[in-house]
């Protein structure tokens, strides 16, 4: 019994301990489960995390993609655009300096054109009135120098690849005239006689120097023999001097357009070409004027009521102002150049555009033949060589600056003798009060019967 109730109470603690361990087991499997569906969720969720994350970044590398083809595409066309706007640019600034280009070309040729009609119209009046032809002819053949400056010019603006060979006609014209000049000079005083001319500068011998010893060969007779051949000689070597730049002139012009073709340039230094031509052309200039200066001293009396130094003038202007000026221009667009040659390649390109220095000088010639024109006018009047011509002083279009002048000096003049006059009455009043008491003046201080004091002498006053 005992081991019955034993086994019995065995059995039954048995049973309490199981159902004691099953219900310890039950909540210990209960927060396993909802460990497990947390972490099942927790998963989840990084999955879809990760999901949603890769599609996103799938769709922002699209979207970055589309964005920089987007971004080249656009680029692309504002290059584009860019290009077309320097082209349209360009071509613009192309029109402008054509339609530049164009509207010089006219002023210039307006300039020409005028000065060629002008020179026409005062050879005209020249070809009526031909009454010395053979100081006429002369005339005509230096108001030639005018046009033919304006339109050589001229033409090389339009032409400017054949600018070298009008500018060999302009520089042979141009020595020819200085000889025409002289023979100008030489006709006027001989009346187209040479004979008459030599016996006029026979009468200055006196004053007349000798000729160069190195043309000796050309005298004949000698210069020593008489005053007349010394007058013969001083005359040909005059002649001789201002004939030899009419040839030289245009050999040194075609030398130096060849070399310059040649692209022979300034090498440096004495030897280089252009030095040795350059000091040609100075040589040959300077003996031609000095022959040209010799003869106007020994003869400018004889000259005077013709006043060739005016005309001389318009002449040598020509020729002085276009070398002057050309030099000037070469310097200062040679300095500019200089100055922008250290700029970048754009700089540069742009320096070279525009008008070269010849051109520049072209375009001035043009407008200047102009005004010397208007001056051969005043200078070669055909009247002057009229039978009875009389000098006329004054008589052309001016200012008036003289007859304002002597105005004003005798508006000064007459203040002057004014003040002089009070002057010599005021010092005539003050040694009359002083006289008595020095005694003197008694005949001025005398009163006369009436009281009255003697009239003052008009002369004084």
């Amino acid at each position: 019994m005992f081991r019955r109730q034993q086994q019995s109470n065995n059995e039954n603690s048995d049973e309490d301990d199981e159902s004691s361990s099953n219900t310890n087991l039950t909540p210990l499997t209960a927060p396993r489960s909802s460990n497990n569906m947390v972490l099942k969720i927790g998963r989840f969720l990084n999955v879809s995390a990760i999901g949603v994350l890769s599609v996103v970044s799938v769709l922002l590398f699209i979207q970055l993609q589309a964005v920089s083809l987007q971004v080249a595409s656009e680029q692309k066309q504002i290059e584009e655009l860019r290009e077309s706007i320097q082209q349209s640019n360009s071509d613009i600034q192309i029109e402008v300096e054509k339609q530049k280009d164009l509207t010089i070309v006219n002023i210039a040729g307006t300039f020409t054109l005028l000065c060629s009609v002008i020179t026409l119209f005062h050879m005209s009046s020249h070809l009526k009135k031909m009454n010395q032809p053979f100081v006429q002819r002369k005339i005509m053949a230096i108001l030639w120098m005018s046009p033919i400056y304006g339109v050589t010019s001229f033409l090389s603006l339009l032409l400017p690849s054949a600018s070298g060979y009008f500018g060999i006609v302009k520089d042979f014209y141009e020595s020819y005239v200085i000889y025409q000049f002289l023979s100008f000079l030489i006709a006027v005083l001989g009346r187209g006689e040479r004979q008459i001319v030599v016996d006029k500068l026979a009468s200055h011998a006196g004053h007349l120097k000798k000729p160069y010893k190195w043309l000796r060969c050309l005298f004949h007779p000698s210069p020593e023999e008489s005053d007349e051949a010394k007058a013969n000689a001083v005359l040909l070597e005059c002649q001789f001097l201002a004939m030899q730049f009419v040839f030289f002139r245009p050999v040194t012009a075609i030398v130096s357009f060849v070399l310059e073709s040649m692209r022979v340039r300034d090498t440096g230094g004495f030897s280089s070409p252009d030095f040795i031509i350059m000091m040609i052309e100075n040589v040959s200039v300077f003996l031609a004027f000095s022959g040209l200066l010799k003869f106007y001293h020994a003869v400018q009396d004889d000259l005077a009521w013709c006043q060739p130094f005016a005309k001389f003038l318009t002449i040598k202007g020509v020729v002085f102002m276009t070398f002057w000026q050309g030099l000037v221009i070469n310097i200062i667009f040679h300095a500019n150049t200089n100055d922008k040659s250290d700029e970048d390649n754009g700089s540069s390109s742009q320096s070279n555009s525009g008008y070269s220095a010849k051109s520049i000088q072209h375009i001035l010639i043009c407008m200047e033949m102009l005004f010397f024109s208007a001056a051969h006018w005043c200078v070669f009047p055909a009247e002057e060589w009229e039978e009875g011509y009389q000098v006329k002083h004054g008589g052309g279009p001016t200012f008036a600056f003289d007859d304002f002048a002597s105005d004003v000096n005798m508006i000064i003049d007459s203040g002057k003798r004014s003040r002089n006059a009070r002057r010599e009455r005021k010092n005539e009043l003050d040694g009359g009060k002083r006289s008595p008491s020095f005694g003197t003046m008694d005949n001025r201080n005398d009163t006369s019967e009436d009281g009255e004091m003697p009239p003052i002498d008009s002369e004084v006053v």
